[in-house]
């Protein structure tokens, strides 16, 4: 028998079957063949030889090699085997079942990578595309063995084998390789793979996936990855997921943050996947999501990538270097909730100015990237939803934040699909219900921006959206409108025909506008003006036009416009019918909501020439008349004196009189016996209406006559008939029985007309005119509250009359309008004097309860035609009362009651009466408690809070303040009074859109104030939003800076300042003084400088741009102060930026020396710091430092530094007018300005100025004291020096510091916090409280920075510094024992503020201690520390009690022994030792002064894991101790 047949019998008698022509039958389990072949080889130690020979020839076959590389056929199992088989399992290859066999591996293994080669070319697969090569059968089976006899020799095998195979042969090698071989030839294999990655980059993701599983050395995988960053920007798309993946998941943690930056620098995911798109024309292609996938699983599984790529973004302060890459970095980061917070402040900081940093996050820039991955952004979808509520939850009103939000949504709803966008809707509706008004703002702004830009994609979710009208009620009305804004264009998509939200809309607003309570009236007015903006707008209407035409033929195309037009004539209709069974503050209010919307969204040509041919009619005949008329009227013997007439030419005369309902009310009408009106008798009063009507019909004529006011330019020069020809000295018997008689001579000393006649209020003879107010606040009180309502309506009058001419072109109108702001401030000084005179008598002025102001509160009460408020004392009484005093009548067999020509039925009117919380007052009653009144808002002194009841001054009327650039001197000039007016509108515009408000939340129904003017409903200052607010005011900011530069010359010349008046010699004159103009000035200047402030510390400055070929808003802002300054016109693209940023500071710090109040040069401080952060990159450190003391002085930051100690030092007379928040940033800027020391500049003050600012001993060197800080402001300035202190050290850059400066920097904050610290032991008690908190909370601060800042870098210079960093620490030891001192106040004093920061303190100075601990055992200076416990003392050093009982001992020897114990640690180590080292004596956090012995029981309520958590750490710290004791036993004593 010959040997081949031999092992075919062996082998088939083990259990394997081998058959001719095809695959091997398995009989017998795989590892029970093993088994008896390696038997039947130990027994017959020759069958090794002839099984390798027969093996050998069984895979010589070409044509049957694949027969034995391939997996068994299993064989019938019989009934011996079947319960060991157990089915027999999925079989191996014959192959793979001999490499199983110890004694016949080697030989096997060789001959199979001999084979290997042979197979390359010829792979056998019979023209199988689909079938295996040979080659790679091979390979597999020596893939995952469980054992390999000799690795070295079939690594080095197969390594030799790559050399010479093609690639995909490399290919499958490379990736078999951490399969095949052992742990130990790890570095061979990484060796030549790092090398494959130079020489091989197609090969490079088998390469790194492999080098992936080995393990490499710190040195192969920095050179791979150094290989993998230079080949990511010409890599395939594909193929940059794997790469991240390797880069990321390689790196450890020292290595990361360079890794990450090289990341961000070469991977542009803009180019690469715009390259593959145009490449693919699949979208599902893409590789944008599987690469941030790969970054995403990075971050997820190493903290460390997170640490540092948040940090590298935090850094990173270059505008226009964040890419796409770190806004999903940052959202991948906010889901882990680890790092959501911190995720927030870098945010918080890339949106907000910060300081000297621009605005990195615009809201283009989310918008953009959002546009362009919109997959990605899908992926993350619950981060952008969660960052951009964040952002509308915390962010101000109208502030960078907010618009970055909406940026976020509304780009994020049209780029994504239906689940997103119905998340985005629910989630804006929980926003407008949390009762917070920047919340509920932004919200509100967001859904009329999905709306504008996809209402055909917010449609479907209307309903979010129709669900708010349930609780409209309870949100402010400028978010009402805004919501039904959003509603109305939804409902508007076809022109409104046939839709049933626009139905369900009209059913709405009509049943709030046939409400009794003036809040459903106030919704109704603006819901069913917000449907008629939509459906009358030319848009709406050409889009009806358009899908009539799209469905039929043109001639059809008219009859949608005309449906469309009568439907909002429908509108208007039923507005002006409801306002006709109302009041006539309701008329008002729709009068100002049409105006509203005229003026700023405008209306189709039709429905404006029906408004004012239906409204200018009615105006003329109610309102306006001559001089006949009004003799007529009043049957007067002689010609009517008119007052307050520009133009004694010109007939028209507006009557005020006639509609003066106080006038009627005192007898005045019957004394002039006046003929009966023809107006409507309705609840209020019609004179209301009167500026609202103007406002109306101003806006349609310059809408029909484009911009030209010709028609109506009579109402400018109109004057105004106030009172009639009344005998001021008639006799009369009582105040009840008042009886006015009609003067009978033209002496104007008796005639209440004659005195009041022409220009005599607005007199240019000041003295005259205050003669003439006191002598009218001597007359009778119903004459005086009479003249109050005329009064009031003129002021109303003539502000609206600016309001329309004030932008009119021609010269002579706006000579006129001039004129008309210089009365404007005299009539309402006249106004305040009438209204104080009357202030607490029984008829007191007040616009509301005159009817003449639409009422705010909610309640159901209206005003009475007589001008008072209806108080009821009963039910008995009801009839009678409101009978008698009001006209209030029931008709018998009727259920109407008929108010004031009001028909009611009798549950309104009960209503109406009664109010409708008696009930609820009852039952509150009954439950012992008050019941607070909701909706009604408490009612201002009008006396004394004159401006918020009058008509605002818009847009429009700050137009009188643009001079240009060559002033005319023909120009009319305003007065110093009436400038004052103009810039107290303005700066109260400018304050309420451009400056940060932190809402707090309110209780749902209860909307927070809003900043319009009460008088003017539909207020266009208050809806608009900040960005077209600072559009208006930066076209007049070259003005204002003329009018500052005139005022503060005339200042000058009042004072006769000669340096003044030299430095502004070119100030143009452009304000006209008199002497007594003095106090006008000075608050001018101050408004002046409060605007200028406004704008430049306005966060949306930088963002603002309006297009890219155009300057931004911050240059041409710039530009202006920069050309005020030096007095040029050049171009200002022709100026180099920072050279614009310098010559406006150098201006603005010219207008500082000017300044003569406290209040001035803080506004002008806030300035120049703004404008100083235009411009970083200006004046670097690295320049600063090579410049001379001069030098420094001269730079921007040196000028800010001193301009802030001159205002500290200098003794203001409104010292006291300064805030703590002043002298906060005044200290802060003078010591983070500084250029040269900050940290000398701190030390000094904590040694030097603060105690001397609170010692008041004659005797104490003054030398370096500041006039501003005393013990009033102490507390405030230790704040700043504190906070100073601790960004200094956060601001330096320690990790480059060399070692000498870095522990010479350490030694002088560790003197300035010492010196602080030892201030709150010197304090009096009145400022004692307040000082012991900041010097916690800013000592908590410290520990921190100490703990994770310095002491790390002192320990890795400890070895070259040790003597000086151990007295670094010694004189620290003071510092953390005065806070141990505060902490221990804080029990004895119980004082709760200190309390609360006591246990955070006490964390942090045990980790502070432990740290120090560890410092000196990783130094082998473990003797140069010991742990003590401290006597409880107190702030000034006296023993407090402790909490532990000392029963056996006296208060004497615990003393003794808390000295010895403090004292005696340092002998004792030097006794012990024997070694000259300084004993650093670090205090632990525990309050017990005991021995070393364990501490006896104390009643402190301390839980069982605290307890064992401090036992613990004790426990470590002996150990150590004892171990470092042993190495110096040991022979490290020269250490």
């Amino acid at each position: 028998m010959d040997s081949s047949q031999r092992c075919r019998e062996v082998i088939q008698t083990c259990g394997v079957e081998l058959v001719d022509g095809r695959l091997p039958v398995l009989h017998t389990p795989s590892t029970l063949f093993r088994y008896q072949l390696s038997e039947a080889i130990r027994n017959n130690t020759d069958l090794v030889d002839y099984m390798g020979d027969y093996l050998d020839e069984l895979l010589s076959e070409h044509d049957a090699i694949s027969l034995y590389l391939d997996p068994m056929t299993l064989g019938t199992p019989d009934s011996a085997t079947t319960h060991v088989s157990g089915g027999l399992p999925q079989t191996e290859s014959l192959v793979r079942l001999m490499l199983g066999v110890d004694a016949l591996q080697s030989r096997l293994v060789a001959t199979l990578v001999d084979k290997f080669p042979e197979y390359i070319g010829d792979e056998g697969t019979d023209g199988d595309a689909s079938a295996t090569k040979v080659s790679v059968k091979i390979l597999r089976q020596l893939r995952w063995l469980d054992y390999v006899l000799d690795s070295g020799a079939l690594t080095e095998k197969l390594l030799e084998t790559l050399g010479f195979v093609p690639p995909d042969m490399q290919r499958e090698i490379v990736v078999a390789l951490p399969d095949i071989i052992s742990d130990s030839d790890n570095t061979q294999v990484s060796k030549v793979l790092a090398s494959m990655l130079k020489e091989t980059p197609e090969l490079m993701l088998p390469v790194l996936d492999t080098l992936g599983s080995l393990d490499c050395a710190p040195a192969l995988l920095q050179e791979a990855r150094n290989s993998v960053i230079s080949h990511l920007a010409s890599a395939e798309p594909i193929e940059l997921p794997v790469l991240l993946r390797f880069l990321l998941q390689s790196v450890s943690a020292d290595a990361a943050a360079p890794v990450i930056m090289r990341i961000r620098k070469r991977l542009d995911v803009d180019s690469i996947v715009l390259a593959s798109r145009q490449r693919s024309t699949l979208a599902d292609q893409s590789p944008d999501v599987l690469i941030f996938d790969a970054i995403a699983t990075s971050l997820r599984s190493h903290k460390h990538l997170r640490d540092a790529w948040l940090k590298i973004i935090a850094s990173d302060a270059n505008v226009g270097s964040q890419t796409t890459l770190d806004l999903v970095v940052l959202l991948i980061l906010h889901q882990i909730t680890t790092h959501t917070k911190r995720v927030e402040s870098v945010l918080k900081a890339k949106i907000d100015i910060v300081s000297s940093q621009p605005i990195a996050y615009t809201p283009a820039l989310f918008e953009s990237n959002i546009a362009r991955f919109p997959a990605v952004f899908s992926v993350y979808f619950p981060a952008l939803v969660s960052v951009s509520g964040w952002l509308i939850q915390t962010s101000a009103l109208g502030s960078q934040g907010a618009r970055v939000a909406t940026s976020i949504l509304v780009s994020a709803f049209g780029a994504m699909g239906m689940f997103q966008r119905q998340e985005i809707s629910g989630e804006l509706a929980v926003h407008i219900g949390s009762g917070n008004a920047n919340e509920i703002d932004t919200a509100a702004h967001i859904y009329l921006e999905l709306a504008t830009k996809h209402p055909y994609e917010l449609r479907p979710f209307a309903v979010f959206i129709k669900g708010l009208l349930d609780y409209v009620d309870n949100l402010d009305i400028t978010h009402v409108r805004t919501i039904f804004d959003t509603l109305g264009i939804l409902s508007t998509l076809a022109g409104g025909s046939d839709d049933s939200m626009f139905s369900d809309l009209y059913i709405f607003v009509r049943k709030q506008l046939s409400s009794v309570f003036p809040k459903y009236n106030r919704i109704g007015v603006v819901g069913t003006v917000s449907l008629l903006r939509q459906l009358g707008s030319e848009h709406t209407l050409e889009a009806a036009q358009a899908d009539e035409c799209g469905g039929s033929s043109m001639s059809q195309a008219p009859r949608a416009n005309i449906q469309a037009l009568r439907r909002a004539v429908q509108l208007l209709e039923m507005l002006m019918d409801s306002g006709r069974h109302q009041s006539w503050t309701f008329i008002s209010m729709t009068y100002d909501e049409l105006a509203h919307i005229v003026e700023t969204h405008g209306l189709h040509q039709q429905l404006l020439t029906w408004l004012h041919e239906n409204v200018s009619s009615k105006f003329a005949a109610q309102f306006l008349g001559d001089v006949e008329d009004l003799n007529q009227r009043y049957m007067l013997s002689g010609h009517a004196s008119v007052a307050l007439s520009l133009d004694d030419d010109e007939a028209a005369v507006l009557d005020v009189f006639n509609h003066n309902d106080d006038a009627e009310a005192s007898g005045l009408h019957a004394a002039t016996k006046r003929a009966d009106s023809d107006v409507t008798r309705l609840c209020g009063c019609v004179l209301s209406c009167l500026p609202s009507l103007l406002r109306l019909i101003q806006v349609c004529e310059k809408a029909l006559g484009d911009g030209s006011l010709g028609e109506i330019d009579a109402l400018l020069v109109c004057g105004i008939y106030l009172l009639p020809p009344i005998d001021i000295a008639s006799p009369h018997s009582t105040p009840a029985s008042l009886q006015y008689n009609m003067a009978q001579s033209d002496d104007s000393s008796g005639n209440a007309s004659l005195l009041l006649a022409g220009n005599a209020l607005v007199g240019i003879d000041e003295d005259s005119r205050l003669d003439l107010i006191k002598s009218v606040c001597r007359w009778p009180v119903d004459l005086r509250r009479a003249l109050c309502t005329s009064l009031y309506v003129a002021v109303n009058w003539f502000r609206e009359v600016i309001n329309a001419f004030a932008d009119q072109d021609s010269d002579e109108v706006r000579a006129k309008v001039v004129l008309r702001v210089n009365q404007l401030e005299q009539i309402e000084s006249g106004l305040e004097a009438l209204a104080e005179s009357l202030s607490g008598t029984s008829s007191e002025f007040h616009p509301q309860r005159a009817g003449l102001v639409p009422e705010m509160s909610d309640t159901a009460a209206r005003t009475a035609t007589n001008g008072l408020a209806l108080r009821i004392p009963g039910p008995t009484t009801v009839i009678e009362s409101v009978t008698e005093n009001v006209g209030l009548g029931l008709k018998e067999g009727s259920f109407m009651v008929d108010v004031g020509g009001l028909l009611l039925s009798q549950e309104d009117t009960h209503k109406l009466v009664h109010g409708t919380n008696n009930d609820g007052d009852a039952s509150a009653k009954k439950r012992g408690r008050k019941r607070k009144s909701t909706g009604v808002l408490p009612v201002h002194d009008f006396a004394k809070e004159l401006h918020p009841f009058l008509r605002e001054l818009s847009f429009s009327a700050f137009d009188i303040l643009k001079l240009g650039d060559q002033v005319s001197e023909h120009r009319p000039l305003l007065s110093a009074r009436g400038l004052s007016v103009i810039l107290r509108e303005l700066h109260a515009a400018v304050a309420s859109k451009l400056v940060r408000r932190a809402e707090k939340r309110v209780p749902w129904g209860k909307p927070p104030p809003s900043f319009g003017a009460l008088a003017t409903f539909s207020s266009n200052i208050a809806n608009s939003s900040a960005r077209d607010v600072f559009s208006r005011v930066r076209g007049l900011f070259p003005s204002l800076l003329q009018y500052l530069d005139a005022c503060l010359h005339v200042r000058a010349r009042f004072r006769n300042d000669v340096d003044e008046l030299e430095q502004l010699s070119h100030a143009p004159r452009v304000v006209a003084v008199d002497s007594s103009d003095v106090s006008v000035v000075e608050l001018c200047i101050d408004r002046l400088l409060h605007i200028v402030s406004i704008v430049l510390s306005w966060d949306g400055l930088q963002a603002d741009s309006d297009h890219t070929n155009k300057p931004s808003s911050l240059t041409l802002v710039l530009g202006a102060l920069a050309r005020q300054g030096h007095r040029t016109h050049d171009e200002i693209s022709s100026i180099v930026p920072s050279v614009l940023v310098r010559r406006a500071f150098d201006y603005l710090h010219s207008v500082a020396q000017t300044v003569a109040t406290s209040i001035r040069a803080i506004d002008v401080l806030r300035m120049l710091v703004a404008v100083r952060s235009f411009a970083p990159s200006c004046e670097p450190v690295d320049e600063i430092m090579g410049m001379t003391n001069e030098q420094r002085n001269a730079t921007m930051d040196g000028r800010i530094s001193e301009m802030a100690r001159c205002v500290l030092d200098a003794k203001w007379d409104n010292a006291q007018e300064l805030r703590p928040a002043d002298l906060e940033l005044l200290v802060g800027l003078h010591i983070m300005r500084c250029p040269h020391n900050r940290l000398d500049l701190a030390y000094t003050y904590a040694a030097h100025i603060l105690p001397q600012s609170i010692d008041t001993r004659s005797d104490v060197d003054d030398s370096v004291a500041l006039a501003t800080l005393k013990p009033a402001t102490f507390a405030s300035a230790y704040k700043a020096v504190s906070q100073a202190l601790a960004t200094i050290i956060q601001d330096s850059q320690l990790a480059s510091m060399g070692s000498s400066d870095m522990v010479q920097f350490s030694g002088r904050v560790v003197d300035t916090w010492v010196e602080l610290t030892r201030i709150t032991q010197t304090l009096s008690t009145p400022l004692q409280r307040t000082v012991l908190v900041v010097a916690l909370r800013s000592g908590l601060t410290m520990t921190d920075l100490f703990t994770k800042t310095i002491l790390p870098i002192l320990d890795s210079c400890f070895f070259t510094h040790r003597d000086n960093i151990i007295a670094v620490l010694e004189r620290m030891r003071k510092a953390t024992r005065i806070l141990q001192s505060i902490c221990n106040h804080s029990k004895a004093s119980q004082d709760t503020r200190l309390q609360s920061a006591v246990p955070q303190t006490k964390r942090k100075l045990e980790q502070l201690i432990f740290q120090v601990y560890v410092l000196m055992g990783n130094n082998d200076s473990m003797g140069a520390v010991t742990l003590g416990r401290l006597k409880h003392r107190g702030v000034r050093g006296e023993v407090v009690s402790s909490q532990i009982p000392r029963g056996y001992e006296s208060e004497e020897e615990s003393e003794e022994e808390a000295e010895e114990e403090e004292e005696g640690g340092e002998a004792e180590g030097e006794e012990a030792e024997g070694e000259e080292e300084e004993d650093v004596r670090m205090e632990s956090a525990s309050d017990d002064n005991v021995p070393d012995q364990p501490p006896p029981p104390t009643k402190r309520n301390r839980s069982t894991t605290a307890r064992s958590k401090v036992g613990k750490r004790m426990e470590v710290l002996q150990r150590k101790e004892i171990l470092a004791k042993r190495r110096k036993s040991a022979g490290h004593k020269d250490t």
